[in-house]
C-alpha cells in the first residue's frame, strides 16, 4: 500500500531516537501529518535560529515531522508533479490555493477525515488545472497523492539527536498538523503514531486539537503540556511561518534548512552534543504492561510485554532478571514484534520454591511451554541470555514443534553426547577454572548469605562492562576463577563500587527491588541442577537444531568464551552468527550493535522488508 513504506520510515525514526534502536523497531505508519504539512511549506529555507543562545535554562524540544525527522515531503511531492507531466509546483500551488479553508486545511483541523480530502482535494486540482490551462491527466486520482509520499526518508541525524535528547532528560514532543485516516491503510498510521509515543513526551496533532499551524494557540498548548514556559522550549519546523509564530510567544527557534547546522544550533540552545552516537531507548517499567500466568504445574510466572506481531519470548539469566532486556524491547516492539520478556522462576515477582530441584532445565522449559499455552502461543521465537541461552536452546532441542526460531547472547549451545558419561560436576571439582564460582554456588545458604548482605555492591562489582570507563581502584573483576579459593564471591573485592556505566541510580534501584522481593535462593537454585541438565539433555542426543538459530558470541566474555560455541554449526544448518567486542553484559554493553544484530535476524526469519539499524 501507498502508506507502508512511509510507515515504516517513521518507525525507524522513533527506534533510533532513542535506546531502542530508531530503526529496529516496531510497526508501520504513516503520521500523516508529516506528509500533508510538508506540502504547505511556504518556500522559505534559510536556517534561522533566535532566542536566548543561553546553553542553561533549555527543558524542553518540540519537533515538526515533515522536513525535520524526515525529509521534506514536498520534494516527493515535485518527483510526483514531474511523473504526471505537471509544473513541479502544481500540487503544492492547489494546497496552497484558498487557504485557510480549502480541503488540506480542513482536513489537518480534522474537519474532514482522509477519504472525504480525497475526493475533495482530487476536485480543486481539477478545477485549478482548467483555471491554469494545465493539462491534468483524466486518471488522476486524489489517494494518489499518498503514493507519492512513499520516498520520503527520515533523517538519521535527527533521529539521532532525538535519543541523545530524550537519554539526556530533556522533554520531547512531537508537533505536526496531521490528519484523521480513514483509510483502508489507517492501521498503519495508528501503529506509528504508537510508536512515536513510545519516544516523545507529548503528540499533539492538529487533527484532534481542531487547530493547525501557524495558529499560536497550538504552541501554547505544546508548552502547557510539557509543563515548560516557552522560554525554557526550542522549536525546530522547516517552514518560515510556523518558526515566526513559535518565536513570537518566546519559544527559541530553528528553521530547518540545512541539518547539520540546524542541529549545530540545537547543541548550542541545549548545551547537549546531538551529535554523539546515541543508545537504544529503554522501556520504563513503569509504564509498561505487566501479568501473571499460573503454569500447569502451579507455577507462577510474571512477565512483561510490548508491542503486536510474532512473538519473541525473552528468556534472562543471573542476576540481572528481565530487567535486562530493557533496551531491546522497544527496538521489538517499533519493529513489529510482540516482546514478552519473561521474569524466570526465582525472580521477582514469580514463583520462588525453595527446592532446587524445582529448577531443573526439564521444568523450566515445561513452564515456558505451559505459559504459552495459557497464552494461546502455539509458536514462538526464543531468545536468552545467560541461564535464559541455556534454556532457549533446551527448548528448541525438545520442544522443536513450538520454537519458530531460537537464538541466544553469550551462551553456545553444548550438544549432548549420546550417553551418559562423567557428570559435569565431578569435571568442574577437577578443574573448576572460570566455573569456581559455580562451585561455590552449590552450597544452600552460604551464597545467598554472603550476597544478601552486600547485594548492592555484589551487583555493581558482578555487573559491569569488561572496558576501562567501568574500572575503578582496586577493581581486578569478579572471581568467577577464584571464589572457592577464597572462599567467598566476593572476598578481597573493594567495598562501596562506584555505579557501572551499565546501569544508573535508579534502574539499579529497580533491579535490586526485584531480588528483594523474591531473595536469592531460587535465583541461586538455577545453578544446583547442573548434572541433571546434562542427563535431560541426552535425551536429545544426535538431533539437529533446524529451525532459524542465532549465536552472538561476545570477545571479552571469560567464562561463555567465543570458542566454547566452536560445536554449533555441525548441529544447526540454519545458524546465523554475531559477534559483539564487549563482556558477560552484551545485552546493555553493546545495545545498539546487539539490536541490530538480533532484528536484522528476525526480519530476515519472518521475511520482513525491514533492515533496521539500531539507534534509539
Amino acid at each position: 500500500m501507498a502508506y507502508s513504506r512511509f510507515s515504516f520510515l517513521i518507525r525507524r525514526c522513533a527506534l533510533d531516537c532513542k535506546k531502542l534502536i530508531l530503526l529496529s523497531n516496531h510497526h508501520h505508519c504513516p503520521p500523516t501529518s508529516l506528509i500533508l504539512k510538508k506540502f504547505s511549506t511556504s518556500g522559505v529555507f534559510n536556517l534561522q535560529a533566535s532566542g536566548s543562545a543561553a546553553v542553561m535554562g533549555k527543558k524542553a524540544v518540540i519537533f515538526d515531522l515533515g522536513g525535520v525527522i524526515v525529509q521534506q515531503p514536498q520534494k516527493a511531492l515535485a518527483k510526483f508533479s514531474r511523473k504526471l507531466n505537471l509544473p513541479e509546483l502544481f500540487f503544492e500551488s492547489v494546497m496552497i490555493e484558498g487557504r485557510p479553508d480549502n480541503a488540506f486545511c480542513r482536513m489537518e483541523r480534522g474537519e474532514i477525515t482522509t477519504s472525504q480530502f480525497c475526493d475533495a482535494f482530487e476536485k480543486e486540482c481539477h478545477d485549478y488545472a482548467r483555471e491554469k490551462n494545465i493539462a491534468l491527466p483524466s486518471s488522476f486520482r486524489g489517494q494518489d497523492l499518498f503514493t507519492a509520499f512513499a520516498e520520503t526518508e527520515p533523517v538519521p541525524e535527527i533521529i539521532n539527536a532525538i535519543g541523545v535528547l530524550k537519554n539526556k532528560g530533556m522533554k520531547l514532543c512531537l508537533l505536526t498538523n496531521n490528519y484523521i485516516d480513514d483509510t483502508a491503510s489507517r492501521g498503519l498510521s495508528a501503529g506509528a503514531i504508537m510508536n512515536l509515543r513510545l519516544i516523545f513526551d507529548e503528540i499533539l496533532e492538529s487533527c484532534r486539537l481542531g487547530m493547525r499551524k501557524p495558529d499560536s494557540r497550538i504552541y501554547q498548548e505544546a508548552c502547557h503540556r510539557l509543563g515548560v514556559p516557552p522560554e525554557e522550549a526550542v522549536f525546530l519546523d522547516d517552514l518560515g511561518t510556523n518558526v515566526k509564530a513559535a518565536r513570537s510567544l518566546g519559544l527559541s527557534t530553528i528553521l530547518v534548512k540545512d541539518f547539520t547546522k540546524a542541529l549545530t544550533e540545537l547543541q548550542e540552545l541545549t548545551g547537549i552534543n546531538v551529535f554523539e552516537k546515541a543508545i537504544p531507548m529503554a522501556c520504563n517499567p513503569e509504564e509498561i504492561c505487566e501479568g501473571e500466568v499460573t503454569t500447569e504445574d502451579g507455577v507462577k510466572l510474571h512477565f512483561f510485554e510490548m508491542g503486536q506481531g510474532p512473538p519473541v519470548i525473552l528468556c534472562h539469566g543471573f542476576p540481572e532478571g528481565w530487567y535486562c532486556w530493557r533496551r531491546q524491547m522497544p527496538a521489538l516492539a517499533m519493529s513489529g514484534y510482540r516482546a514478552i520478556a519473561l521474569e524466570m522462576k526465582g525472580y521477582g515477582e514469580s514463583s520462588c520454591p525453595p527446592d532446587p530441584k524445582e529448577y531443573t532445565m526439564e521444568k523450566n522449559a515445561r513452564d515456558v511451554i505451559s505459559f504459552m499455552d495459557r497464552m494461546g502461543i502455539p509458536q514462538a521465537t526464543f531468545i536468552g541470555h545467560d541461564w535464559g541461552g541455556m534454556l532457549v536452546w533446551c527448548l528448541a532441542l525438545h520442544y522443536p514443534e513450538r520454537t519458530r526460531a531460537v537464538g541466544a547472547f553469550n551462551t553456545p549451545f553444548y550438544p549432548p553426547p549420546k550417553t551418559v558419561g562423567v557428570l559435569p560436576m565431578e569435571k568442574m571439582k577437577e578443574d573448576p577454572g572460570a566455573f569456581s564460582y559455580q562451585l561455590y554456588f552449590q552450597e544452600v545458604g552460604k551464597a545467598e548469605s554472603e550476597i544478601g548482605e552486600d547485594l548492592e555492591n555484589f551487583f555493581k562489582i558482578m555487573v559491569r562492562a569488561a572496558r576501562k570507563e567501568d574500572f575503578f581502584p582496586g577493581y581486578t573483576g569478579t572471581n568467577f576463577d577464584t571464589a572457592m579459593e577464597k572462599g567467598g564471591f566476593l572476598k578481597g573485592s573493594p567495598k562501596n563500587a562506584p555505579y557501572s556505566i551499565l546501569y544508573d541510580e535508579q534502574e539499579l534501584a529497580y533491579s535490586l527491588s526485584r531480588i528483594r522481593k523474591s531473595g536469592l535462593r531460587g535465583m541461586l537454585n538455577w545453578y544446583r541442577n547442573i548434572d541433571e541438565n546434562y542427563v535431560w539433555n541426552v535425551k536429545g542426543s544426535g538431533r539437529k537444531l533446524l529451525c532459524p538459530a542465532l549465536m552472538v558470541t561476545c570477545e571479552k566474555d571469560v567464562v561463555l568464551t567465543p570458542a566454547s560455541s566452536r560445536f554449533m554449526d555441525k548441529w544447526m544448518p540454519n545458524l546465523t552468527r554475531g559477534h559483539l567486542h564487549c563482556g558477560h553484559w552484551s545485552l546493555l554493553e553493546r545495545p545498539t550493535e546487539a539490536n541490530e544484530i538480533l532484528l536484522n535476524w528476525l526480519n530476515k526469519v519472518h521475511s520482513k522488508p525491514q533492515r533496521l539499524t539500531a539507534v534509539l
